[in-house]
């Protein structure tokens, strides 16, 4: 199991945004005031990224290939849970920590592949394979740790911002993409099925740090406890992935991978949630 590399990081002043708004509103929460909340919801992830499956390496220069193809991977949203403590030092902020849990699911879609491999020898026909592309994914729950500035203001309800530093764990990403190939119509030859052909990635994301921010309401509903909403967005550090041969070392598979781009993997997420506080 290989580490990713990180390529980029989308860190954000989110503290320096809430001291300012702060400084513009006020609200009746005390100073000395702890709430713990829990939460649950639905994430959505940001990454998606499509794949162009190219065999042209496969073949010696200037030979007549005609080919399209291409994948997608993409991050499908699950439940996501979320535990919160917060400390108010003042009327209007407070320091927050918050744990997230959400579960994502990696999908292969959209797979397909043509390839015609032109006249063989001058009098015979073109040889047209085509075939369609599947996948079996794997990765574990995004759970992040954040260290918050959170600011309040509102009467009896209220409205809540809160954002700052977020901490990923390491996180395990695996993903194998099988072609599955047949030989159309041919004159004189009946339909072939060519053997399969897999490429796959496999890492262990290092940890990093990346932000977050996230605004909600809070209505009360009986003494010290109120029902909360959230909408909140996490952004993390890129970090690429590389194919490989799927099932050895086909030399095959191996062009394949060698030709397909890196996996540039955003585990970002939005989510929104809803849940209960209790102040004390």
């Amino acid at each position: 199991m290989s580490h990713a590399r990180a390529v980029g990081c989308p860190g954000r002043p989110v503290a320096l945004i809430i001291l300012i708004i702060a400084g513009l509103s006020g609200g009746p929460a005390s100073a000395g005031e702890v709430e713990l909340a829990v939460e649950a919801g639905r994430s959505l992830p940001f990454y998606s990224q499509s794949f162009a499956l190219d065999p042209a390496g496969l073949v010696p220069p200037g030979y007549p290939l005609d080919t399209s193809g291409r994948f997608d991977l993409e991050l499908g949203g699950g439940l996501t849970v979320a535990g919160t403590a917060t400390w108010r030092f003042s009327d209007v902020l407070g320091l927050e920590v918050r744990v997230d849990s959400a579960e994502v699911e990696l999908r292969v879609t959209g797979g397909q592949v043509a390839t015609d491999l032109g006249d063989l020898l001058p009098g015979l026909p073109s040889i047209p394979i085509s075939g369609d592309v599947t996948g079996e994914t794997r990765i574990d729950r995004l759970t992040p740790v954040s260290l918050n500035l959170q600011f309040v203001a509102g009467e009896s309800v209220r409205f809540v911002v809160s954002g700052g530093v977020s901490y990923i764990p390491a996180t395990t990403v695996a993903a194998t993409v099988r072609v599955r190939l047949g030989i159309g119509e041919v004159p004189g030859l009946p339909p072939i099925t060519l053997p399969g052909l897999s490429v796959s990635a496999a890492a262990t994301l290092d940890g990093g740090f990346g932000g977050n921010l996230g605004a909600g309401l809070r209505v009360p509903v009986a003494s010290h406890v109120a029902l909360l909403v959230d909408a909140r967005a996490f952004g993390f550090p890129k970090q690429e992935l590389q194919w490989g041969p799927g099932s050895g070392s086909s030399a095959i598979e191996e062009g394949l991978a060698a030709a397909l781009d890196p996996i540039a993997f955003q585990y970002g997420f939005f989510q929104a949630t809803g849940g209960l506080a209790f102040t004390f």
